[in-house]
């Protein structure tokens, strides 16, 4: 098990429930009973997602191809997301999004708690707001890069990133049973 002090600036109870999912060997994980996987997970998804930008609409889709076709949307219409007490927390969450030059950057708030952000079960709370910024620094390749702000489990925000090979292909079809 990893150093959980090394992981991430964790709560105390946050620190304590994601060294019990390590020490559980991750076996209550949401994505093993078909749940969708929010935040930086839907990257992570062996499965993959297709990205499809519609410039007509002012957005950008994203579908999940594992678990049952779940998707998000990053608006980039110039909206801003609504207060995250107004709304039924999702787990995708609220994104608004603009490009600075190649880079993609999106403002995600408004995420239920019942899904692991991560593969390794990190813990989060409804105060959860994450800035995503996803480039491709060449031909072959996505970088997805994040800043974590969650005052509910975190003591301070933080960053992480990983990259991703880009295929370009469809989604092969897939349901979780």
């Amino acid at each position: 098990i990893a150093d959980a002090g090394k992981v991430a600036p964790f709560q105390p109870w946050a620190k304590a429930l994601y060294e019990v999912r390590q020490k559980n060997d991750l076996k209550d994980d949401p994505m093993a009973y078909c749940l969708p996987p929010g935040g930086p997970r839907q990257f992570q998804d062996r499965y993959g997602v297709q990205i499809v930008e519609q410039p007509d609409r002012k957005r950008i889709f994203i579908m999940s191809a594992g678990g049952n076709r779940n998707w998000r949307i990053i608006w980039l219409d110039g909206r801003k997301n609504p207060d995250p007490d107004d709304v039924t927390p999702t787990y995708y969450g609220y994104s608004s999004g603009r490009w600075e030059g190649d880079t993609l950057i999106a403002d995600t708030t408004a995420f239920t708690e019942r899904f692991w952000f991560t593969n390794g079960g990190l813990p989060h709370t409804e105060k959860l707001a994450l800035t995503e910024r996803i480039t491709r620094p060449d031909f072959d390749t996505l970088k997805y890069e994040v800043t974590v702000n969650d005052p509910g489990a975190y003591t301070r925000p933080w960053t992480g990133s990983f990259t991703l090979s880009w295929v370009p292909a469809d989604v092969e079809e897939y349901f979780c049973d």
